[in-house]
Order: C-alpha cells, then structure tokens, then sequence
C-alpha cells in the first residue's frame, strides 16, 4: 500500500476513534437526564413539585458543563509531561466520570444528587474538552470538515443506546446507566494511543499538519468572534424550533397526550437521524470540495426553512418532514462550523478556544425554553389551532435567529479567501494533506 494511502488510512481510523470516545462521553450523560435524575427526584418530592427540581438540578448541571468545558481545555493546553497533553484528561475524565454516575446511582438526597451531577458534568467535559482539542491538533485542515462531521454525527449517535436500553430496561435505571460510562473507559483506553504532540510555538502550526492556515493575532480573534456567534446564533435557533412539540401535536394534531406522544418522539428521531446524516455527509463534502461558506449558508437556509414549516404544520408528516430538513440543516452547519472553529484558532491554545466555543452550544440550552415559553404568548393565539400558545410565532422566531446567524459570512469570507499566510507543507504529510476522508 503507498505510504500516502496507509497515512489517510490510520488519519481515518484516528478521526473514527475520537469520534467513539465523544461517543461515549455524550452517551454516559443520556441515561441520567432522561431517567436517572427524573426518578430520583420523583422519588424524593411530591408531583407537584419535582418538576422545578427537575430543572434546577439540570440548570445547575449544565452550569457546570458551561464552566467546566474550556477551563480543562485551557488546562490541557498548558499541560506537560510524558504522556502527553490531551490524554492524562481523557483518562481521567472517563474514570472520574464513571466513578460519578456510580456515586449518582446510589444518592438518595437532593444535596447528594446535586453534588454527583456537578462532579459527572465537570468529570465528562474535561474528557470531551481534551478530546476535541486532540482532534484539532492530529487532523489536517484538508480533512477537518469530514473529521468534524464524524467527530459531530457520533455525538448524536451517543444517545441512542442508553434510550434504547432505558426502554427496554426501565425498572434497571441505575444498572443501565453504567453500561456507557464503562464503555466510555474502554474506548478512551484505546485512545491513549493516539499521538499526543507538544505544544505548538505561537504563531505557527502543529508538526505535520501540512496547510494549516497561521492566522495573525487579530485576524485570528476576529475570525474566532464571527464562528463563535454564528454557533450561538444557529444553536439558539435550533432550540427554539424543537421547544414544546409535544405540546405543538397536542394542540394542533391529536388533542390528546396519549396519542401525541409517539408523533412527537418519530419528529425528534426524524431531526436526530438528519443531524447525523447532515454532519457526516456535509462534512465530507466540505473538505471534498474545500470550501465552507455554501455549507453555512445551506444549513442556515435550511434550519429557517424547516423552522417555517413547523410553524405552519397542522398534521403528523409536515412536521415530520419539518423536523428532518431542520436536523439535514443543523448537521451540516455543525460539521462545519467546528472545522472552521479549528482552522482560525491558535495552535497553541486549541484546548481553551473549543472549550469556549463550547459555551455557545450550552448557553442556548440554558436560555431557549424560558425564551420560547415567552415566545409563545406573544401575540392573540395560534393562527393555526387557535390555542392561546401561539407557536406560529415561536417558530417564525426560530427561523428569523437562524438567518441572522449569515451576517458573520462577511468576516468569514474574508478569512476563507485566504487573508492568512500558510504554513510550508510538512515533508511527510504532503500525501495526507491532499487526500480525502
């Protein structure tokens, strides 16, 4: 086998295993969210009030994911020693993370259960902040937009096994609930044999990355400023366009909870299942093609389009077909919003700046449902159902974010047409460089 193809070959399986470890990572933390936490707090708190605890201990969760993501990626940054930078992270992440959902199992006080879902938050961003930051450092900026449509499609994926086994499983929460932390160590074992390189001077790429743009200082933070917003933008977005569907079904389809409970569940598969094809399809397509800009504006374009839709659909298969064009649409955005995330931040500080791009993914899942529930009595009614809970406009409002996420093409533009000087190739990777994932 040519030296070129064996070098694209293990860059693949290197993608594909951080990608399984974000897997991992993102999947430990379902099975507590969607059954672990609810049933304790059910278990401890009378019906009329469990669901305020319920959002107060998630709130605080996600304070801490919020806090706890760039700070170890910072950490990582300025980590040194033998086994490398990223990896004593990712290690210790997984353990400790596994050690908290174990901890969770067994807490029986709302002090108690606060203080594990802190300790696993914090436990699982340090492996994930570790983990994304290694992928910015190993993969080449040819191949970064089909690196971070895998790296993005897994994390959805991630969620689907503790569903499933919850499901089937219901009165085992606790047992189940191990199963991907465990998972999570073993594959993050693997990983440890991944490169871990040193740090990268200032102002210069990472060994062996062949192309990587060196942005200057000021050009880098304006660049990183404009990605940054539109992840905030795009994220919010979303968010206020998958608010409230179970009640939209209830409202404008079934009028009944029974029933709207399974429409509901097919949509948000529906959008799951085209977030992942959108990340990974896009993304290849993206680094085929070189080029990012399209991608973003199609997945814009395409998150309005199918929030509109869902404001105006009134049976089961327009919000179905709603739900898969907006999930096509976040998918490829992500995908590429991440590889072009990577290709303006210093090499230096990879850790530190995808922690805090981070933040823009959680502050809308902190801020969406109390904005969408304002959202929603805006205005007489509905146009639609004639509810009072008008979600003509929560969706409208959904579909006017994501096209203002395009007003940060004009910086991006500029940085994508080249307004960097480029790093001679390295002699070993010019093969790699100009292969594709």
């Amino acid at each position: 086998m040519p030296a070129d193809d064996r070098t694209a070959r293990t860059g693949r399986r290197s993608v594909y295993l951080l990608a399984g470890v974000n897997l991992t990572g993102l999947g430990s933390l379902t099975a507590p969210v969607v059954a672990g936490l609810p049933l304790k707090i059910d278990a401890l708190f009378p019906a009329q009030e469990r669901a305020d605890v319920l959002a107060t201990v998630l709130a605080i969760g996600a304070l801490a994911a919020l806090v706890s993501n760039p700070l170890f990626g910072m950490l990582s940054d300025r980590t040194r020693g033998r086994f490398g930078r990223r990896r004593p992270w990712m290690l210790g992440g997984a353990l400790a993370g596994l050690l908290g959902v174990a901890a969770l199992g067994a807490a029986d006080s709302l002090p108690v259960i606060v203080t594990c879902w802190v300790f696993t938050q914090t436990a699982y961003n340090a492996m994930l902040a570790a983990t994304a930051a290694l992928l910015a450092d190993i993969v080449p900026d040819s191949r970064r937009a089909a690196a971070s449509g895998v790296f993005t499609a897994a994390a959805f994926v991630g969620t689907l096994p503790p569903l499933v086994l919850t499901a089937m499983l219901p009165r085992q929460v606790d047992a189940v609930s191990l199963v991907m932390p465990i998972i999570a160590v073993v594959v993050v074992a693997i990983a440890l044999r991944l490169p871990d390189a040193a740090p990268c001077p200032r102002n210069a790429a990472a060994p062996g990355l062949g192309t990587t743009p060196v942005l200057h200082a000021r050009t880098a933070r304006r660049a990183f400023t404009a990605v940054w917003l539109q992840r905030l933008a795009m994220q919010s977005a979303f968010s206020l366009a998958s608010a409230f569907t179970i009640y939209l079904v209830i409202d404008r389809m079934t009028h009944d909870p029974v029933g709207a409970t399974p429409v509901a569940m097919i949509a948000t598969l529906a959008g799951g299942s085209g977030i992942v094809i959108g990340a990974a399809v896009g993304g290849a397509w993206a680094s085929r093609l070189r080029r990012h800009l399209p991608f973003l504006v199609c997945g814009a374009l395409g998150l309005a389009a199918g929030a509109s839709l869902r404001s105006l659909a009134d049976s089961p298969p327009l919000l179905w077909i709603a739900s898969s064009l907006g999930g096509l649409a976040v998918g490829i955005y992500l995908a590429v919003n991440l590889a072009l995330a990577m290709r303006v931040i210093p090499g230096h500080q990879r850790g530190t700046y995808l922690g805090v791009l981070n933040i823009a993914e959680t502050i809308p899942q902190v801020l969406a449902p109390v904005t969408a529930a304002a959202l929603l009595h805006v205005g007489q009614s509905d146009p639609v159902s004639g509810s009072a809970d008008n979600y003509f406009m929560l969706y409208l409002s959904a579909a006017a974010v994501a096209m203002l996420s395009l007003a940060t093409l004009p910086t991006l533009r500029q940085t994508s047409r080249g307004e960097v000087r480029r790093s001679r190739p390295h002699p070993t990777e010019t093969g790699a460089s100009s292969s594709r994932m």
